[in-house]
């Protein structure tokens, strides 16, 4: 082979390949910029329905989770035949919940002191990453156990419901029979500072009947 003839060949053709574009070389500025554009509008058209979405789901955990605090309740009632209760309170923002004995062993009601017993309460689905003010917690029990009242969104007084020896609602601490139903919600606040929950996003647990059945529920099956 006649190297010196191939090698001119090849640098004949080399010479005559077409060489790219400059406009060929990648983005221009403006369709960057319109590229960016139409990201930000897609962003802001999305970004309500994900942040209903994520409270939705917040709400829905934060329900399954004082629907498991009363079930825990009630199960340690029937179990230990001994009458249990569960209370609910917020502090700081934060809904938290206490699962604890109705009585001491001299039959002393002991329901006032869990209040200051710090160590006692947990938050409300614990693990969830509920940070303050996100997800309000409302009751129309009243501050005396299983005593309905108005619903309020104000726990800053702990909300107890409490179950007897056989797992049935408890009479009241008056001697009363206890008011049915009872209703703890939780639903995102209307503002920071609102005590008033977004309806769409309310979800609830109801105590439905003296027997201590439950029954979850949602928006306006959470109205008393």
């Amino acid at each position: 082979m006649n190297f010196p003839l191939f090698k001119s060949y090849c640098s004949k053709v080399a010479r005559k390949r077409p060489k790219p574009s400059s406009n060929a070389a990648g983005f221009s500025l403006i369709e960057l910029i319109v590229v960016v554009l139409m990201i930000a509008i897609l962003s802001a058209i999305a970004a309500p329905g994900w942040l209903a979405f994520v409270n939705r789901q917040r709400v829905a955990k934060v329900s399954d989770a004082v629907f498991s605090a009363m079930q825990e309740a009630q199960r340690e009632a029937k179990r230990t035949k001994l009458s249990y209760s569960v209370s609910f309170r917020e502090k700081d923002g934060v809904p938290q919940v206490a699962t604890h004995r109705t009585f001491d062993e001299d039959r002393n009601l002991i329901i006032n002191d869990i209040a200051t017993q710090d160590e006692a309460w947990k938050r409300v689905g614990e693990g969830l990453e509920i940070k303050a003010n996100q997800v309000l917690l409302c009751s129309n029990v009243g501050t005396d156990f299983n005593k309905e009242g108005s619903l309020t969104c104000d726990l800053s007084t702990p909300r107890t419901i409490t179950f007897d020896y056989l797992g049935n609602l408890a009479e009241t601490a008056t001697g009363d029979e206890a008011h049915t139903p009872l209703i703890v919600t939780a639903g995102i606040p209307q503002s920071n500072n609102s005590s008033d929950v977004i309806d769409a996003t309310k979800r609830c647990v109801q105590v439905k009947t003296l027997i201590g059945s439950m029954q979850v529920g949602q928006e306006d099956e959470c109205n008393p």
